[in-house]
């Protein structure tokens, strides 16, 4: 259903209209956007604020409200993260000065920093708790399958973080944006782990390699299965994560238009859309097929 070069091409896409709305959003000229009305007068500073606010404020909850299970499947910061940036994003395109369609990029464009130090920390974080490590028996050089896999779980963070901020924004009613976020997480933790127990515990592209080399006869060391494992899924995984991202850019992008005439937009299906070619093409035929005549028009 999903192909890797499909989810590959849309983040490569994505990311290649991020970068020009990230200098547009932080560049000098004040013409290019309206940072200073949304952000106030020193909008970079506020921002910078917002995202340090956030990442403490996320660890404080976490630590306050530890005996939770909730915390093994979400995350504080990026919950508090999407809810302010969400929050602000709202109060400006619904506020005094209309906005536009040309507005989306610069100031979507202000959520990369938090999500790219969302994901460092996380990575550091990962790194201190020693789950970067050499397979037993292996070369050094195998470490860069284990950073690899830990660089793959962190950019999960920046994955979620865009989708919830896209879901709260693009929503008028936060309950139900959230209990459809929820959802649309816990299933997404399940294939998640899913693909650790297959790629990561049983090993299963590993054991495939070394049984079809092992038909011509030739054995592998143990770790050699292993860092096969481990980077096939930091490779599968970093795709996912990123075509998220990306799926969730363009989606917003397109739907812009229409969250600022209504209020709202139903962003999170047209990014599960986006994300499976197959559907998104059944989807424009349903929508280009000639309407029947009903009886009144026959």
């Amino acid at each position: 259903m999903y192909s890797i070069r499909h989810l590959i091409a849309l983040s490569t896409d994505s990311f290649s209209d991020m970068l020009p709305a990230l200098e547009r959003a932080f560049n000098r000229t004040r013409e290019d956007d309206r940072l200073e009305e949304v952000f106030g007068p020193r909008p970079h500073w506020t921002i910078a604020g917002v995202i340090l606010g956030c990442l403490i404020g996320g660890q404080i909850v976490e630590w306050l409200t530890s005996d939770l299970v909730i915390w093994r499947a979400l995350d504080a910061s990026a919950l508090l993260m999407a809810a302010a940036f969400a929050l602000i994003f709202r109060r400006y395109l619904f506020g005094p000065r209309e906005a536009g369609p040309e507005d989306f990029p610069w100031l979507a464009a202000t959520l990369i920093p938090g999500a790219a130090l969302m994901t460092v920390s996380a990575l550091i974080g990962k790194m201190a708790d020693g789950e970067v490590t050499v397979l037993a028996g292996a070369p050094s050089w195998t470490l860069i399958g284990s950073f690899l896999v830990v660089v793959a779980d962190s950019l999960a963070l920046a994955a979620g973080l865009t989708i919830a901020v896209a879901a709260l924004c693009y929503s008028k009613r936060w309950s139900k944006a959230l209990k459809h976020l929820l959802t649309q997480f816990i299933t997404f933790k399940v294939i998640v782990f899913i693909m650790v127990i297959l790629f990561v515990e049983i090993g299963i592209v590993g054991a495939i390699v070394s049984f079809v080399f092992g038909l011509f006869g030739i054995r592998f060391p143990s770790w050699i299965g292993e860092t096969v494992d481990q980077f096939s899924y930091a490779l599968l995984m970093g795709t996912v994560y990123c075509a998220v991202i990306g799926a969730t850019w363009k989606a917003c992008r397109q739907r812009f238009p229409e969250l600022i005439e209504t209020g709202e937009a139903d962003v999170l299906s047209a990014v599960k859309a986006m994300a499976d070619p197959e559907g998104e093409k059944k989807k424009r035929k349903r929508e280009d097929a000639p309407k029947r005549p009903g009886p009144d028009q026959a």
